[in-house]
């Protein structure tokens, strides 16, 4: 069987995330990894029987026996190290956020088509049974004319490190490029834009704040200076309006609150139900997805190309199934979120 020749960038908590995934996929090869940590790259790659170990990427991308080339770095670094990748002739899969403005987006999914390389964003909220259940329904029509769309999703006490959890990059700004609209939204922008395939973008207007108390020494320690709610009012093509809620802390009720509404019938996500009206009679039904999945795994073997992100671009590149361009996808997130923090900057809209 062939096997995909992968080279990791960067061994921190993203890139040991995706290396334990490679790791249970029968046709992925790793063969390099790269981190300027190199105990720490050395002692992951001894583990798990990786060959090489760099502390500068330039080599692994110098390798040619690598066909592609995972990013887990600062978000800051995803451009210049992806399109790097591109002009060395590997495929790209980054993790999430495809990067932290529209321009070097562009940029990315250019450099891509220049290379003729395919470019992957991490997206794993594609790939729920529930996500995936909810695209078959659509596709089917059974929603009809889709026009109205929520993202939403409520942490009641979320925010990385004064919280309790994770380290103080993920509250600057500077090192980030946002709160929760750059940590969590992205994972529900995109799957909506999935879900509608990806409409053009007209206009956004939002607002961002940071209201609830925290520790005092976490906050002067961090230097805490992004939102921990995200409002978004976004028109797409299609006469398409996708509303935006996104909340690492708030008084909130915990959890997500995913909808999409069609001249057929709507549905919500969690868990998958269908809301209609046959002959005049309103009706809810909640569907069964583990037992679909299920069956669409012994009906259709190409089904484990849709498990989760990492096995989707693997199946891609292998040529099991068809590539979902979350590259693009990607891209239109990072214009809604710069959007979104310029509208609430300035108490705009912004036109595209």
């Amino acid at each position: 069987m062939k096997k995909l020749k992968v080279g990791v960038i960067g061994t921190g908590m993203i890139g040991k995330h995706h290396l334990n995934a490679y790791k249970d996929m029968a046709d992925v090869e790793v063969l390099a990894v790269a981190d300027l940590r190199q105990d720490e790259a050395a002692r992951i790659a001894a583990e798990q029987g990786i060959p090489h170990v760099f502390t500068d990427y330039k080599q692994l991308l110098a390798m040619d026996e690598i066909d592609a080339v995972d990013v887990c770095l600062h978000n800051a670094l995803h451009c210049p190290v992806t399109c790097e990748a591109f002009a060395a002739g590997k495929h790209v899969y980054c993790e999430k956020p495809l990067t932290l403005t529209s321009k070097d987006a562009r940029k990315m999914v250019e450099a891509s088509e220049q290379a003729g390389k395919k470019l992957a964003m991490q997206l794993g909220t594609l790939f729920s049974k529930p996500a995936r259940a909810a695209k078959h329904l659509i596709d089917e029509g059974h929603l009809g004319k889709i026009y109205y769309a929520k993202a939403a999703n409520y942490r009641r006490r979320g925010r990385p490190y004064v919280d309790g959890y994770g380290t103080p990059p993920f509250v600057q700004k500077q090192n980030s490029g946002g709160g929760a609209l750059v940590d969590m939204a992205v994972y529900h922008i995109g799957l909506m834009l999935h879900l509608m395939d990806n409409p053009d973008l007209l206009s956004v207007s939002g607002s961002t704040y940071q209201e609830l108390d925290m520790d005092a020494k976490r906050r002067k320690a961090s230097g805490y200076n992004v939102e921990e709610l995200g409002l978004g009012f976004v028109k797409l093509a299609g006469g398409i309006t996708l509303f935006i809620e996104e909340a690492w802390a708030i008084h909130g009720q915990q959890g997500p609150k995913h909808a999409i509404y069609g001249s057929k019938g709507g549905l919500t996500l969690d868990p998958l139900t269908f809301r209609s009206n046959v002959s005049g009679l309103d009706g809810d039904t909640t569907f069964d997805v583990d037992q679909w999945d299920w069956r669409e795994n012994q009906l259709r073997p190409e089904t484990a190309g849709y498990a989760s992100s990492q096995a989707h671009w693997v199946a891609g590149l292998l040529g099991k199934v068809p590539l979902i361009d979350t590259g693009r996808i990607g891209m239109k997130i990072v214009m809604i979120v710069e959007a979104l923090f310029k509208s609430a900057q300035t108490g705009k809209e912004v036109r595209f």
